[in-house]
Formats: C-alpha cells, sequence, structure tokens
C-alpha cells in the first residue's frame, strides 16, 4: 500500500511538470510570435509551441490570456503606433479579471465538495460509535449466555430509549428534521443537545436554504456539520443598511491584525441589518467565532 501511495505521488508529480512545461512552451511561443509581428492564432501559437489547438482550449487562463491578446493585438492595429505594449496595465486587468472570476467559480465547486465531504465524515463517525455500541452489545449478550438459563434478546434501541432521546429536542426541531426526511439518529442528537436551540434553529433553516438550491446525497451528514459549524442561513446583502465606509475601514484592519479570518464582504451572512464576521477563536469548532461586526468591533477595542 505504501508503495503505491509512492508510485501515485510520483505520478502526480511527473504530470504536473509536463503540464508546467506546455504552459512555459505556450507562453514562449506568444513572446516568439510577438517579437515577429505575426497575429496571435491559436493554430499559429500551437503549432510553434508544439502542442495542440484543444490543449489551448482546455485550460480556461491560457485560453482567456491569448483571447485577451487577440483583442489587444487588433484594438491596437487601429490605433496609432504609440499605443500600449502587449503587457500593458489595462490588458494584465483583464486577464486578473477573467482569472478572478474563474477562481470564483472554482472556490464554489470546492465549498459544495467539502459540504459533501464533512456529511460522509460525520456520517462515518455516526456509524463507528454505533458500530462500538453494537460489539458491547454482543459481548454482553454472549457472557450472560454461558448461563444456563436463556435470556431473551432485547431489540438493541428499545422505545423507551428512544422516545426518552427524543424528548430531550424541541418538539419543533424533530418536526422540522422529520419534514425534511432526515432521520435523528444518535449522533445528530446529541449535536442538536450540545447547541443553543437559537442556533440549531438558524442551522436548520439554513441547510433548508442550501438544499433548495443544491442537490444534496447526505442530508443527515450535511445537517450535522451545519448544526456543529454554526450555520446561519444567507440574506440578501441588498437589506444591509449599516454604513458600508465604516464597516469597510474597521473589516480591513481587523483583517490586517489577524483578529477576523480574511472572507470577502460578497460572502459574508448577515445578522438583522449587519455584516456578520468570523472571529478568530481556537477553542471554537472551525477555528472561529461568528460575530456581528459592531459586536467584534467592541470586542477588538476592549
Amino acid at each position: 500500500m505504501v508503495n503505491r501511495e509512492k508510485q501515485t505521488a510520483v505520478l502526480k508529480r511527473a504530470q504536473q511538470e509536463r503540464k508546467e512545461q506546455k504552459r512555459q512552451k505556450v507562453f514562449q511561443a506568444i513572446q516568439e510570435l510577438q517579437k515577429a509581428r505575426e497575429p496571435l492564432t491559436f493554430p499559429g501559437i500551437a503549432q510553434t509551441a508544439g502542442v495542440s489547438v484543444s490543449y489551448l482550449y482546455k485550460w480556461p487562463q491560457i485560453k482567456d490570456y491569448i483571447q485577451t491578446l487577440r483583442d489587444d493585438q487588433k484594438f491596437k492595429s487601429h490605433q496609432q503606433p504609440h499605443q500600449e505594449g502587449n503587457h500593458s496595465l489595462k490588458t494584465l486587468h483583464e486577464v486578473a479579471r477573467k482569472r478572478i472570476v474563474s477562481l470564483e467559480g472554482e472556490l464554489k465547486t470546492v465549498k459544495h465538495e467539502n459540504m459533501q465531504l464533512r456529511g460522509y465524515v460525520a456520517e462515518i463517525y455516526e456509524l463507528r460509535d454505533e458500530c462500538q455500541r453494537l460489539k458491547q452489545k454482543i459481548k454482553d449478550l454472549t457472557t450472560q449466555g454461558t448461563s444456563k438459563n436463556v435470556i431473551p434478546l432485547k431489540p438493541l434501541d428499545s422505545p423507551d430509549q428512544s422516545q426518552q432521546s427524543l424528548r430531550d429536542i424541541p418538539e419543533p426541531f424533530v418536526e422540522a428534521i422529520s419534514r425534511l426526511g432526515i432521520k435523528i439518529g444518535v449522533r445528530l442528537q446529541r449535536e442538536i443537545q450540545k447547541h443553543d436551540p437559537k442556533q440549531v434553529g438558524l442551522a436548520i433553516a439554513a441547510f433548508e436554504q442550501y438544499r433548495s438550491k443544491t442537490v444534496v446525497s447526505n442530508p443527515g451528514g450535511c445537517l450535522l456539520a451545519m448544526i456543529r459549524e454554526g450555520a446561519e442561513p444567507n440574506i440578501p446583502h441588498e437589506s444591509v443598511i449599516s454604513e458600508p465606509n465604516e464597516f469597510d475601514c474597521w473589516y480591513a484592519e481587523a483583517i490586517r491584525v489577524g483578529f477576523c479570518l480574511d472572507i470577502p464582504k460578497n460572502l459574508l451572512g448577515t445578522v438583522g441589518n449587519e455584516f456578520q464576521v468570523k472571529v478568530l477563536a481556537p477553542e471554537k469548532p472551525g477555528g472561529y467565532r461568528p460575530l456581528a461586526w459592531r459586536e467584534a468591533r467592541e470586542m477588538m477595542e476592549s
């Protein structure tokens, strides 16, 4: 198994090196064509770089960069000779803008995959606890079975125990979770009991909002992860009426001194009509504590 992992790592590293070499060849080919004052076309760049045209279209950042240079070249052909160079601030800004759009799409995909993986991990832990409990139950039954008396087997979870566990959970939560088609297992019960009821209600609302826009393959695990992390439903930023300049100045300083997590403003949730920031708190699950920004500012100043 170790050798297989090492081989996989070597193959991945070699593949990454080949990819980087091809990328460098493409940039060198572009520079050669620019020096020769040749038109920048995908076939021409591919032939000079020794790669296929499909390779140029395969990678969005390379394709966007070439397309930007082509547009800039066409624009300059209609201008005076003293126009901007191939790598002007305008061109670099356009490439950076398109790169940001591409990265935002990748970030959204990664967040979705990360949420699913957290659900799977939560489910694995729940199954592990259930297996340990069953092993202990089997051991107890086996030990008792050595006597001559026949001992009747009882259900692993008697109705009384199940009802007692559910009675510890507020009835609205039981109804809301059942309405979502999620079984309230042992691990989910424990997680609900560990948190403030208001926070649990917000997490359930956040899960309903998330599932209305996304296909969730493991609803129980996803809800468990949201309750543990203190998830809250998103509120459109149009309703935020706090002073933007005041918040922006404070938020930039809070990030600079390491008081808050560096999260883009457009991705922040809201509490009432205020932005909600994530204050660093190593002792908390996830390493942060969500707070309304004015409350966080008072904490930072104190």
